[in-house]
């Protein structure tokens, strides 16, 4: 296995990575637009010092590990090669969440195919972005305690990061801001989510906030409007990608209901739906 930082003319890793064979293809129809809008916000963020290190194999090599069960995986090959996972990250200035910071690297995904996972490949590519953050002074993370991305998925846990060496630094609710200072001594800090007026109009306002750089916020802001139909309330999308909206509100990704931030990282349809059932019975 190598570890390949990636150019702008191989963001087919990425895809790759992202929407693997194991993504159901009604899922990843719904969610080829926002890939596409990722694939742009990447290169866009890549000549601001965002940087893509991915984990490639050959591909005999993985398909000859895999068993009946991950199968679908074998198809998973481009440029020759087997993409296993990636770390993407990026200076702290521009992250793509609600963080302040300088003197630092940001973590903003961290993903490793299902069938890999445990394998150590996680490991070599968290201590490949650590030797980069050391001319930068640090590395920090928004990472997740006692909480699961969608209410069923164990994303970006904060113990995984402490193992490295990562500090809390910062807390709010689930999400928790960790840093590993390497000279710099420069603590990053969080953005509080803030509530926002809303002009009455006897529907409820439901926010969606989504970001272009991962889809599945796209994946999400498709299933709440395909599904909100049956209810009686006024929707709004908002995206993130300005680093101005992300200050102004707080959050990159997450629902607000008639202006109060109430769930602060990508949710499935059923954790909204019960908040607006509990919101209309009040």
């Amino acid at each position: 296995m190598q570890i390949h930082e990636i150019s702008t003319e191989e963001l087919d890793y990425v895809t790759a990575i992202c929407l693997d064979p194991s993504v159901p293809s009604k899922w990843r129809e719904a969610m080829k637009t926002a890939m596409d809008y990722r694939i742009q916000w990447l290169k866009t963020m890549m000549h601001k010092g965002l940087q893509i290190s991915v984990a490639l194999d050959a591909p005999e090599v993985v398909v000859n590990s895999l068993g009946p069960k991950n199968a679908k995986f074998k198809a998973n090959v481009v440029h020759g090669s087997f993409p296993k996972g990636s770390i993407e990250y990026l200076p702290i200035e521009f992250a793509p969440e609600p963080v302040k910071g300088e003197k630092s690297l940001f973590i903003d995904c961290i993903w490793i195919l299902p069938p890999f996972w445990h394998t150590g490949i996680a490991r070599s590519l968290m201590e490949r972005v650590i030797e980069k953050a050391r001319r930068y002074g640090g590395a920090s993370v928004l990472a997740y305690e006692g909480d699961k991305w969608f209410g069923f998925f164990d994303y970006m846990p904060a113990s995984f990061f402490k193992k490295f060496g990562f500090k809390e630094v910062d807390l709010d609710g689930s999400r928790v801001l960790l840093h590993l200072n390497l000279g710099a001594d420069k603590r990053p800090a969080l953005r509080r989510p803030k509530c926002k007026e809303i002009e009455s109009s006897g529907k409820m306002v439901v926010d969606v906030f989504f970001n272009s750089q991962c889809p599945w916020s796209g994946w999400m802001v498709d299933k709440v409007k395909r599904n909100i139909k049956k209810y009686d309330v006024v929707i709004n999308a908002i995206n993130t990608d300005d680093r101005k909206v992300i200050e102004e509100y707080g959050m990159s990704k997450g629902i607000c209901i008639n202006g109060m931030p109430l769930i602060t990282r990508m949710a499935s349809w059923k954790e909204i739906e019960s908040i607006i059932k509990q919101t209309i019975m009040h």
